[in-house]
């Protein structure tokens, strides 16, 4: 008889509907027990990219020198540079650019080079600006690479109040290991190089080589 059944029935979706809350939290805590871990190795992830990120910029720091500034607030460029030539080739042609060698000119305005102090690892010098207004002081840092090539890390500071320099502090330095690609001259060595701005904000190439120099 169908009506004797009924109760059984209705007996069985009460225990059902009892169940469902247990089985609503277990298949939450579930879930939430997942996701929890899928956030915990992200978070682990970006933790180790972030120290990884910490030490290489330290390793940078630590290995650039920078010459210091009178002003308090100052334009400045620091960076590194990765030549595909070895040391000795790289220095002797931003030497021989700061010498003037072969005819050599600063074809960012005209200024005028010099060397401070020299060493085979660390290379300090100056430039006076074509109108003869401002000095900047800058340093070169070489090390030699495992590929046989040359890590330079430069930082060019400005010696009076600025904030904005018109890419000068970059060009102080770019100017003396630029090749023909990007249309600078050179004495001997037409170096192979890449750029890596560590905090050197105004960067601009075109500033460092007139177009006039650059179609030459």
């Amino acid at each position: 008889d169908p009506r004797r059944q009924q109760p059984f029935s209705l007996k069985r979706k009460e225990q059902y509907d009892q169940n469902l809350p247990a089985v609503y939290v277990q298949v939450f805590l579930t879930s939430r027990y997942y996701l929890l871990q899928v956030i915990n190795k992200t978070l682990k992830m970006k933790t180790q990219l972030l120290l990884c990120v910490t030490f290489a910029l330290l390793s940078v720091s630590a290995a650039m020198t920078c010459p210091g500034s009178k002003a308090y607030i100052h334009a400045s460029c620091k960076m590194s540079v990765a030549f595909k030539e070895p040391c000795s080739v790289v220095e002797t042609e931003m030497l021989a650019r700061v010498a003037g060698k072969a005819g050599w000119t600063d074809p960012h305005n005209g200024g005028t080079y010099s060397v401070l102090s020299q060493t085979s690892e660390l290379i300090k010098a100056k430039r006076l600006t074509g109108n003869h207004k401002y000095t900047d002081l800058f340093d070169f840092t070489l090390s030699s690479s495992a590929d046989g090539g040359c890590q330079v890390d430069a930082c060019s500071e400005s010696q009076v109040t600025s904030v904005i320099d018109f890419s000068t502090n970059y060009c102080n330095l770019h100017d003396l290991y630029c090749g023909t690609k990007d249309g600078c001259p050179i004495v001997s060595s037409d170096l192979t190089y890449t750029e890596t701005f560590v905090s050197c904000h105004q960067n601009d190439k075109s500033k460092c080589v007139p177009k006039s120099i650059a179609s030459v």
